[in-house]
């Protein structure tokens, strides 16, 4: 092996960093649902919850594009800074505008959407309050993917999983330790935003050289929105699988439920911080490699990111599914209601890992138009489904239609990048996580039935559930044999550290 590292090392030293941010991430998002879930109630949470999905909606629009075109920019123009600068200022400008023009537009409306939805008095000044927190996050998301473009992990780790998410939860501790309700707590996060934003700034000017160009010229602002307008319109498709089903029971039901059902969600995506992980550097890696035609090396990455994920993310699976019950109980006993939904949500995140970072390589091989057609096909798909089942099911309706379309956009990617650049992720490699995964899943099962006989507290099962099948899923693997280009990446990792 060189003593450049390797794309799979770049990749698998990206998704070392996330994990380590990540833990603190989810540590501290785990806190924050318990301390407003515990001090608020599921009522007030789901207010809260709902207000941060339209959020996310409208940040879509916002964004217009920004992450994945400088992620795509920035590592073909590395040799051209001036170049580079050119887009990345196109990027931030376009983000900004765009931003503060929702910002408002969902400001003026929220007691018009306050109505057509939750219709709870407290929700439209929560709406509003994060309204004028969208140009900040906007801004933190575009600063924290300029740093993922120039492959620096750790800052853009720090930002989003650390900075971001420690500072919600000071910021909301100390509102709630002081009374303060739903509002108090809304305005919290704004000010830790706020804070956030600066520090993020601070960073990117400080550890970055970019080339800020306002001498822009045609070709560089009709390359930009040609890859840029897509991708918002894609996004736009996606989320009528991602966030139509939280809205539409926030439309249909109410505020309890959409507290739950938002806690479950949260929990199944636990499962899925693998790809997550493996994806902080799997796009420019792939944009990079499909620059230089290096098909070769490319299809090897996607294999081997696709098989981490898989195999990293059975486990926690597997746990989340047999203590479903117990983990919903640390939220407050009336969120257990939603062990249907998170369970389906956990058989959704699986098949989403099992397919790997596919989405990302079909995009980075310039074939948005084929992701912008299945996320738009899918989502009004979902968007159908959802309002046949809720309106019969309530909210496992919502969760049975939104897992069902998350395993066929996936299916859908297997068979374009195949059809389209003869990628494929399968090896026989992957028989070894599913016989693992098969194993841990009925010894924990009958243990979990044991202890619950003999009266084991909630704490004390899943504190063994999870050390006993964590112990024996890497045990059994061991046993099955470690390829040699596990092997490999292993060193190439501590090689890379000692470098650092």
């Amino acid at each position: 092996m060189s003593e450049e590292r390797t794309s799979l090392g770049i990749v698998s030293g990206g998704a070392m960093l996330f994990f380590v941010g990540i833990t603190v991430s989810k540590v501290s998002k785990f806190l924050l649902q318990i301390l407003l879930t515990r001090t608020l109630g599921a009522a007030s949470y789901g207010v809260y919850s709902y207000a941060q999905t339209i959020l996310s909606v409208v940040g879509v629009f916002a964004r217009l594009g920004v992450t994945e075109s400088i992620m795509r920019f920035v590592p073909e123009f590395e040799d051209e800074k001036s170049t580079q600068g050119s887009y990345i200022t196109i990027a931030f400008c376009t983000s900004i505008v765009g931003a503060t023009v929702v910002s408002i537009l969902l400001f003026i409306f929220a007691g018009k959407i306050n109505q057509l939805t939750l219709e709870n008095p407290l929700f439209a000044d929560v709406l509003r309050i994060f309204a004028l927190f969208l140009p900040l996050q906007v801004s933190i998301q575009a600063i924290a993917n300029t740093f993922r473009a120039f492959e620096d992990a750790k800052n853009q780790i720090f930002i989003r999983d650390v900075l971001v998410p420690v500072l919600n939860v000071v910021s909301v501790a100390i509102a709630l330790v002081l009374g303060a309700t739903i509002i108090g707590v809304s305005a919290a996060v704004a000010f830790a935003g706020l804070l956030a934003m600066a520090v993020s700034l601070s960073l990117l000017i400080k550890r970055t050289d970019i080339d800020v160009n306002l001498d822009i010229n045609r070709s560089e602002l009709y390359q930009y929105y040609q890859f840029s307008i897509p991708l918002t319109l894609t996004a736009a498709g996606s989320l009528l699988y991602t966030n139509v089903d939280r809205l539409m029971v926030g439309y249909f039901i109410g505020d309890v439920e959409v507290g739950i059902y938002a806690v479950a969600i949260g929990l199944a995506n636990v499962t899925g911080l693998a790809l997550s992980g493996l994806n902080q550097l799997f796009p420019p890696i792939a944009s990079k490699l499909h620059s230089r035609d290096e098909r070769e090396e490319l299809q090897r990455v996607f294999q081997t990111v696709t098989r981490w994920s898989f195999t990293l993310c059975l486990l926690p699976a597997v746990l989340l599914y047999t203590f479903r019950f117990e983990v919903l109980g640390l939220f407050g006993s009336e969120f257990t209601r939603g062990s249907v939904v998170l369970s389906l949500f956990v058989v959704g995140q699986v098949t989403r890992n099992a397919v790997g970072p596919s989405g990302y390589l079909l995009m980075m091989s310039n074939h948005q138009y084929v992701v912008l057609f299945n996320r738009w096909f899918l989502g009004v798909a979902n968007v159908v489904a959802n309002y046949i089942l809720i309106t019969r099911y309530g909210f496992v309706g919502a969760a049975v239609a939104s897992a069902l379309t998350l395993a066929l956009v996936n299916l859908f990617r297997l068979l374009e990048l195949w059809s389209l650049e003869q990628y494929y992720p399968y090896t026989r490699r992957y028989l070894k996580p599913i016989v693992a995964g098969l194993v841990v899943a009925v010894s924990i099962g009958s243990i979990r039935g044991e202890l619950l006989r003999y009266g084991f507290a909630q704490m004390p099962l899943l504190v063994f559930g999870g050390i006993f099948g964590t112990v024996s899923y890497v045990a059994i693997i061991y046993l099955l044999g470690i390829d040699q280009i596990d092997y490999e990446m292993y060193r190439e990792l501590r090689r890379g550290n000692e470098k650092e």
